[in-house]
């Protein structure tokens, strides 16, 4: 009987029945587990979990059991345990593939034992390959998953995948600088060495040394390779007569890959672009076990915001020497930071500047050398107008308590208060509270109230709600937002005086402080946009401290966001047929479309208190409400909703994590990234809106 209301879907019946069953043969196994199926069907997950508790304490070898229990813990949101269940069946079956999946999708990938990535895996999986047609595919399908490697594997990843030899390019003279000033003799050694392995041996290098080297016996470099040459430390000219074509800058204690002065000479040829940074991470040195990788810089494609405060600006930097005269000179600073100001100064000045996704270079570190990563402290230099007038618009419906924390925090986080309005869409309030607080406010002269009685549109409302008075700036909130910034109009102001800069977002946080928006990635969760950090704790950076710090994104959310007045009128407002969701997330594509910038700007910080003001997705006709939208966007920007250009091309994405584990490129996803990325703006929508076929 309990078979039969299983099998019609009664799980009700079925539950009652195999009760029954158990009680007339309490240690039958297959009855047990049965009763935990449709417990689990039913949705009364602790009771399946605890039928599948005593299953699983039946038949301890049984990898299966584990994996449907492991099933009901994520259901109950109980994180850990269920990848600490999902590990113990792969200790079991380490073939079982749905386990180890399950342990990617929840972000437990540096769970993974060994054998569930690198070689081991990727040839269990090739010899997997064979067969009928579906099957292969799964196969692929799971040598794809097997061979991205984990966060906390990167040696693995980067001692498995050495950089593959550059397209043949042309013979451009090119000098390699580096700078070796206060170093240790051996660090200028390292960085020789890896000079004269390299593959392309058409250089010549220039080494800006302090007088004490030029003394020790790493100065006999250059009486053993013509090609070397020593210079003083207070030369500015590194050559005294004509320079030549390339430049490549880097620093002693780099080690250039053997195939970077190729990749950069071929890169510089195939865009034509003034400047090329690369990818570089660094490495720790025995001298027999060698070389231990670690803490890689991934950039992103050019983004002047970025290269400004990065804490890894590009350890090797190739430029042409009549592309900017601060190219051609020494500056003031050295290492890194000369790299940094020739970047930033080549992004400001509109030259082309290109990415090249190649690990070319590792920095020698010591062994108890470790990198913090703490929030930019860096300031605006701008000019800015306290005086511009900003309006903070809020749509409402009841909720008094979360309304009043809202306009209370942001209003004792204000630097000007004059210049700073406030005006509630009251969208058919009826609570009394809340019709209360409403009208307090206004007589108190806090706020203004503009109502509307029709179905609800967020961006129709907003829309509507920008028309009606004169201001500088919008601030478009969510009434759950509870401002931490003190002077957070201050930021704003700041932010949006960069005339590049379209519309700013912020960073949120939920209730628990943890991370809810650190900027929006495009085309990650199944092509989907996504919020980048959700779940870290506040006080983690993320890649390159980038929940941290000012950059560009492809977009920002809504629930707290602002905006230059005169482009929200230029780009016509918000897409009222998006009454929903991402009328945000459109509205920063076309501003990024008509060439501003879209900025995350942590320094403007709130907590989020989401799901209070409209609540997930979780029932069946708002899951197809959002996925609507979502086709809508793709049919009106294609391509757009895919690319994402703040994320490197080695970052795997799974789930809502865009930043999941390390992959290797192939060649062409290589050189796509590379040609879109010496675009003069790279961030700038222009053919992406054609969909792909």
């Amino acid at each position: 009987m309990g078979d039969a209301a299983r099998d019609r879907q009664d799980w009700q019946d079925a539950i009652t029945n195999y009760g029954l069953a158990l009680v007339l043969a309490p240690t039958n196994l297959p009855i047990r587990i049965q009763l935990g199926h449709v417990l689990k069907e039913a949705g009364r997950w602790s009771e399946a979990e605890a039928a599948y508790r005593l299953a699983c304490a039946a038949d301890p070898a049984d990898a299966e059991l584990r994996l449907h229990l492991g099933h009901v813990l994520k259901m109950q949101q109980r994180r850990e345990e269920a990848i600490e269940i999902y590990l113990e069946a792969l200790d079991i079956d380490p073939s079982l593939i749905i386990a180890r999946n399950e342990l990617i999708a929840m972000g437990g990938r540096d769970f993974l034992p060994k054998g569930q990535y690198g070689r081991p895996a990727i040839s269990a999986s090739l010899g997997r390959i064979s067969g009928l047609l579906d099957q292969n595919l799964d196969a692929i399908r799971e040598w794809l998953t097997v061979s991205t490697y984990p966060v906390e594997a990167y040696h693995n990843f980067r001692s498995t995948f050495p950089v593959q030899p550059p397209p043949a390019a042309a013979g451009s003279s090119l000098v390699v600088l580096i700078d070796a000033v206060d170093v240790d003799p051996d660090l200028l050694r390292l960085s020789l060495n890896s000079l004269l392995d390299q593959r392309d041996s058409n250089w010549t290098a220039v080494i800006r040394a302090s007088a004490n080297l030029h003394e020790h016996p790493v100065a006999s470099y250059a009486c053993q390779d013509s090609r070397i040459t020593f210079i003083s430390d207070d030369a500015k000219e590194p050559w005294p007569t004509q320079g030549p074509d390339l430049m490549l800058l880097t620093e002693a204690g780099c080690s250039l890959d053997c195939e970077a002065v190729g990749w950069l000479r071929y890169a510089s040829e195939r865009t034509g672009a003034d400047v090329i940074y690369a990818d570089h991470d660094h490495h720790t040195y025995d001298w027999r076990r060698g070389a231990t990788y670690s803490r890689p810089a991934l950039h992103a494609m050019p983004d002047i915001h970025d290269q400004t405060n990065t804490p890894d600006p590009p350890l090797s930097l190739l430029v042409r020497t009549v592309a900017h005269p601060l190219m051609v000179t020494f500056g003031a600073a050295a290492g890194s930071e000369w790299r940094r100001s020739i970047l930033v100064n080549a992004l400001a000045s509109g030259l082309i500047v290109a990415h090249l996704p190649r690990i070319l270079s590792s920095k020698r570190i010591s062994d108890t050398a470790t990198m913090v990563h703490a929030p930019s402290t860096r300031k605006s230099t701008r000019c800015t107008d306290s005086n511009e007038r900003i309006l903070v618009i809020i749509p409402t419906r009841d909720q008094a308590d979360i309304l009043m924390s809202c306009l209370d925090s942001l209003k004792e986080k204000l630097s000007n208060p004059q210049a700073v309005d406030v005006l509630v869409i009251d969208h058919r309030s009826t609570e009394a509270d809340a019709l209360n607080l409403l009208s307090e406010r206004v007589l108190s002269g806090d706020i203004e109230v503009m109502k509307v009685d029709e179905p609800f549109n967020w961006g129709r409302f907003n829309n509507l709600a920008a028309t009606r008075q004169n201001h500088d700036i919008f601030v478009f909130a969510n009434n759950d937002i509870e401002f931490l910034t003190q002077g957070w109009d201050d930021v704003v102001r700041s932010s949006l005086a960069d005339e590049a800069v379209g519309i700013i977002g912020a960073r949120l946080l939920y209730p628990d402080r943890t991370i809810q928006h650190a900027g929006i990635a495009m085309g990650i969760n199944q092509g989907r946009p996504v919020h980048e950090g959700v779940g870290a704790d506040m006080a983690s950076g993320g890649p390159m401290n980038r929940w941290c710090r000012p950059r560009q994104a492809s977009a920002v959310t809504g629930a707290l966001m602002a905006i230059k007045r005169s482009i929200f009128e230029a780009v016509e407002g918000f897409d009222e047929r998006l009454a929903v969701a991402y009328n945000d997330i459109d509205l920063c594509l076309r501003i990024r479309e008509a060439g501003f910038r879209v900025l995350y700007e942590p320094r403007l910080e709130a907590i989020h208190h989401e799901s209070k003001t409209r609540g997930h997705n979780v029932d069946d006709a708002r899951v197809a409400w959002d996925d609507g939208e979502l086709a809508d966007m793709y049919d009106k920007w294609g391509e757009a909703m895919l690319h994402e250009p703040g994320k490197n091309p080695h970052w795997v994405s799974v789930g809502s994590r865009a930043h999941d584990g390390y992959r290797d490129l192939s060649m062409s996803q290589i050189l796509h990234h590379l040609d879109r990325s010496a675009l003069i703006n790279p961030w700038v929508i222009r053919q992406e809106k054609t969909k792909m076929e």
